[in-house]
């Protein structure tokens, strides 16, 4: 049996915090640093492109016109999480969407249990959509030149309430692809 100092055992229990914070974490949230702004620029490029994919879906010119004059609602009080609850129901549509067209589901990034909501958690999904709405329309034109559809937009100062009034306005055009076809 080998005898233990009583420097190195303060120098143990001196460590014990540290060992202990990093084992436990501040939050395991996923945070790379992005902020609504970006989610907002996002959701700018799939309600684009789901107005593309509504022309070459139907061909119906009053159906795109009727997409277009939709515009965006105004929210207050929305959180990440609520707006990652709007972009799993526009998820749940744009899949049944892409399966009448022989597409696959849209990737989820999955936010573990019990972790806080970030923005970036809601932009990796909305990326996970762009790119599924994006196949989509290939799918339905595949000479349709698609880099449009991934357009860079400089937007700051957006709070959740903005990417949730876009994901509302998703939801809404989204609908009426799917009561059409």
């Amino acid at each position: 049996m080998k005898f233990v100092g009583k420097s190195t055992v303060w120098r143990r229990l001196a460590l014990l915090p540290v060992v202990l914070a990093l084992l436990a974490g501040p939050a395991r949230a996923l945070e790379l640093g992005l902020t609504p702004s970006n989610v907002f620029a996002t959701w700018i490029n799939i309600n684009a492109t789901l107005m593309a994919v509504g022309a070459a879906a139907t061909g119906d010119e009053r159906l795109v016109q009727r997409l277009e004059a939709m515009k965006a609602q105004v929210f207050r009080g929305k959180n990440p999480a609520d707006v990652l609850k709007q972009l799993a129901i526009f998820r749940g549509k744009m899949d049944r969407l892409r399966s009448r067209y022989g597409l696959g589901a849209t990737p989820v990034h999955e936010n573990p249990a019990g972790e806080k909501v970030t923005p970036s958690v809601v932009f990796l999904n909305t990326g996970h959509l762009l790119d599924s709405a994006v196949l989509l329309l290939i799918r339905l034109d595949e000479r349709r030149l698609i880099s449009g559809y991934f357009k860079r937009h400089d937007i700051s100062g957006e709070t959740p309430n903005g990417p949730y009034s876009l994901i509302d306005l998703a939801n809404r055009r989204i609908d009426a692809l799917l009561n059409r076809q």
